[in-house]
C-alpha cells in the first residue's frame, strides 16, 4: 500500500514537473508571440554616413533607463521568459530573440561589448530616484526607434534615420516575465546569481541580490497596476504615442500620478533625415528647438529628473546634453545636403524604376503634391528663399518652412493633435516657486505645451551649469533657436525625400502602402497586419497579410483612422486635397515617388 502511494506521489510529482512548465510556457508564448524570423543579408545604402558613424549612433547613451530601472549587467544575465527548471532558457539579450520584437542586429564593438541590437545602450552612473542608488543601467537611445530595415527576397536594406518596426510593449512584457520568473523560481535565480556574482559568491551577497530583485519586481508590479488602464489602444509594431508617454512619465511619474492621461493616439516612428533643418518638428509641428525636442525625448524614455521644487537638487537629471548635442550635429551636418540624407531606391535589390512612368508621375507631383510637400529637394526651386526662414540668433543658418495643414483641410485622424492641444498638467509647487519668472496661473495647472518647455529648459540649464558652459556654448547646444513649443490643431507636410522607405503611411501608420495613399479613404484597407519587414516594391510598403504574432491594425478604432489626405471626386470636401486620380495616374505617381 505504501509502495503504491509512493509511486502515485512520484508520478504526480513528475507530472507536475512536466505539465506546469508546458502550461506556463504556453501562456507566456501567447502573451509575447512575435512574427516568424526573417533571415536576411543586410546591406546599407549611401546616406552620407560612414560605418563608424552609424555604429556610434546605434549605441550612444542619451541618459536613458527603462521604466523600472534595470542594471545593465542584470539585463545581460537574465534568461528568456520561459520556465526551465534544470537548464538555462537562453539569454534574454540574445539578438535573435530580441529580433522577434523588431530590434535590428548590431555587431559587437567598443560601444556595444555585448552585441546588443540597434538602440540598446548602457547609461553609466544612472541615478535611480526610487532607490537613491547609482548604477550602470540598460536603456534606449534614439536609434532604437529611428532606424528602419526593409527585407526583400532574403536581402535586408538598412535605413538610417528610418521608421523602426518594433513593438516596445511586447518587449516590456518579455522583460517583466523574465524578472518574475527569476524572482520566484529558485533554480533560475541561482543561475542568475552565479552569472552576476560568480560561483564563489557568499550567502550574504546572494541574499542582498535577492532583496534587490524583489524590490524591483514589486515596484514594477505597482507601476503596471496603476498605469494599465491608461493604455486603451494597442500601439503594436512600428507605433507609439510618444507625446502622451513623455507627458505621463515627466508629469505623472516625476510629479503627480494625477497628471497621467490616456495613451490613445499612436503614431508611426517618424523618419528623421532632413528634420534638423525644419523650422518645426513632431507630426503636429509642435517643437522648434532641437535640445527641447531631444531632451524631452530622453525623458520620455525614462531619463529621470528631480522635479521636487523643495529639493536643493531640483532639475538634476540623467539627461546627457553633450551626447544629445553630438547626435543632433551628426544628423544635421553643416547643411541640409550635408547631414543624414534620405536613402535612394536600391535598384539592384528592389528592381529598376520605370523612367517613363516616373516622368509622368513627376508632373502629377508638381500639380498635386508640391503645394504642401514643397518642391523636391533635388530641384533648383527648393532653394528659393520663400521656402526658408531664420530662427533665433544665428541669421546665417536658414531653416525650411514646413507646411502646416489644419485638421479640417487634411482630414486625417485628429486624436494626436487634439490630445496635445487639450492636455493640461498640474506642476504644483514648481509653479509657485517660479511664478514670478514664468507667470504661472491657476495654482499650477497649465497646458502641457507650456509646462514641457519650462521643465525641459530648467533641466537642460541645470546640466549646462554642471558642464560650465558659456552663454555662447549654451546657444550652440540649443541649436541657436528659441525654446518654443505650441499645440496646433493640424499636422505638418514634410518633404517627401525617401518617402518610399517609410511605410506605413499617415502620421498614425494607418495606410499600408503608397498606392493606397492615392486612393479615396473608402477604398483603403480597413485592417492590415504590422510586424513583418518584408517589402512590396510594387505597392511600396510592407506586406500587409495576416501573420502569426503580428499586430492587426484596425482602422475603425479612434486613433487608428485612415481617413483624410484624399484624392476624391472633384477635389472638394473635408480632407480632400485633390481630384480623384485614374489608376494609371496612381501608378505613375508611385513610380515617381520611388525616385525621391
Amino acid at each position: 500500500m505504501i509502495k503504491k502511494l509512493l509511486i502515485g506521489v512520484a508520478i504526480a510529482f513528475v507530472s507536475l514537473i512536466l505539465i506546469i512548465p508546458i502550461g506556463i510556457n504556453y501562456f507566456l508564448g501567447k502573451q509575447i508571440a512575435v512574427p516568424p524570423e526573417e533571415t536576411v543579408a543586410v546591406s546599407w545604402t549611401d546616406q552620407n554616413w560612414q560605418p563608424e558613424q552609424w555604429q556610434w549612433w546605434y549605441h550612444i547613451s542619451q541618459g536613458s533607463g527603462l521604466e523600472s530601472v534595470i542594471p545593465y549587467d542584470w539585463f545581460v544575465a537574465l534568461e528568456k521568459p520561459q520556465l526551465s527548471f534544470f537548464k538555462s532558457a537562453g539569454n534574454l539579450a540574445d539578438p535573435k530573440f530580441l529580433a522577434g520584437f523588431g530590434f535590428l542586429p548590431s555587431a559587437q564593438s567598443a560601444n556595444n561589448p555585448d552585441a546588443l541590437p540597434v538602440g540598446f545602450t548602457k547609461t553609466n552612473n544612472y541615478f535611480d530616484s526610487e532607490t537613491k542608488q547609482t548604477t550602470d543601467a540598460i536603456g534606449f537611445t534614439c536609434a532604437a526607434c529611428h532606424t528602419g530595415q526593409l527585407n526583400y527576397q532574403g536581402k535586408g536594406i538598412r535605413i538610417e534615420g528610418g521608421s523602426a518596426m518594433i513593438d516596445l510593449n511586447k518587449f516590456k512584457k518579455a522583460v517583466g516575465f523574465s524578472l518574475l520568473l527569476t524572482r520566484y523560481e529558485p533554480l533560475r535565480f541561482n543561475r542568475f546569481a552565479d552569472r552576476l556574482l560568480g560561483e564563489d559568491h557568499t550567502p550574504e551577497q546572494k541574499e542582498q541580490l535577492k532583496d534587490q530583485l524583489k524590490s524591483l519586481v514589486a515596484q514594477a508590479i505597482v507601476v503596471k497596476k496603476k498605469t494599465d488602464a491608461f493604455y486603451p489602444l494597442e500601439e503594436g509594431f512600428g507605433r507609439l504615442d510618444a507625446l502622451e508617454r513623455i507627458g505621463n512619465f515627466v508629469f505623472g511619474n516625476e510629479i503627480d500620478f494625477a497628471n497621467y492621461g490616456e495613451v490613445d493616439a499612436p503614431v508611426s516612428y517618424p523618419h528623421i533625415w532632413s528634420a534638423p533643418w525644419f523650422d518645426w518638428v513632431q507630426y503636429n509641428g509642435s517643437i522648434m528647438q532641437p535640445m527641447t525636442r531631444n531632451a524631452g525625448e530622453a525623458m520620455g524614455v525614462f531619463s529621470r529628473v528631480n522635479l521636487d521644487a523643495d529639493s536643493p537638487d531640483v532639475f538634476t537629471s540623467n539627461v546627457d546634453v553633450k551626447s544629445l548635442h553630438d547626435i543632433e550635429n551628426l544628423l544635421a551636418g553643416s547643411s541640409v545636403e550635408d547631414g543624414l540624407s534620405a536613402p535612394q531606391w536600391p535598384t539592384e535589390i528592389l528592381g529598376a524604376i520605370d523612367l517613363e512612368k516616373a516622368a509622368r508621375g513627376k508632373k502629377l507631383y508638381q500639380s498635386n503634391c508640391q503645394q504642401c510637400h514643397l518642391p523636391t529637394m533635388d530641384s533648383a526651386e527648393f532653394n528659393n528663399n520663400k521656402y526658408w526662414t531664420t530662427l533665433g540668433s544665428n541669421k546665417d543658418r536658414k531653416y525650411l518652412k514646413v507646411t502646416m495643414k489644419n485638421l479640417r483641410e487634411i482630414g486625417t485622424d485628429p486624436t494626436s493633435a487634439e490630445n496635445w492641444y487639450k492636455r493640461t498638467v498640474n506642476i504644483e509647487s514648481l509653479a509657485e516657486k517660479y511664478n514670478q519668472e514664468k507667470g504661472f496661473e491657476f495654482n499650477g495647472v497649465v497646458t502641457a505645451g507650456f509646462a514641457l518647455p519650462f521643465v525641459v529648459d530648467k533641466t537642460v540649464e541645470q546640466k549646462y551649469d554642471e558642464l560650465g558652459l558659456s552663454p555662447q556654448e549654451r546657444e550652440t547646444f540649443n541649436g541657436d533657436r528659441p525654446n518654443k513649443v505650441r499645440a496646433p490643431l493640424g499636422y505638418k507636410a514634410r518633404p517627401l525625400n525617401g518617402i518610399w522607405a517609410t511605410a506605413p503611411f499617415l502620421h498614425n501608420g494607418s495606410v499600408p502602402n503608397l498606392y493606397e495613399m492615392l486612393l479615396p479613404a473608402a477604398q483603403r484597407s480597413p485592417q492590415f497586419y504590422l510586424g513583418t519587414k518584408e517589402f512590396d516594391p510594387q505597392y511600396v510598403g510592407f506586406k500587409p497579410e495576416k501573420m502569426k504574432g503580428g499586430f492587426l491594425l484596425d482602422n475603425t478604432q479612434a486613433g487608428n483612422a485612415n481617413t483624410g489626405h484624399e484624392f476624391k471626386g472633384d477635389g472638394t470636401g473635408v480632407g480632400v486635397i485633390g481630384a480623384e486620380f485614374t489608376d494609371s495616374d496612381r501608378w505613375d505617381l508611385v513610380e515617381y515617388l520611388k525616385t525621391l
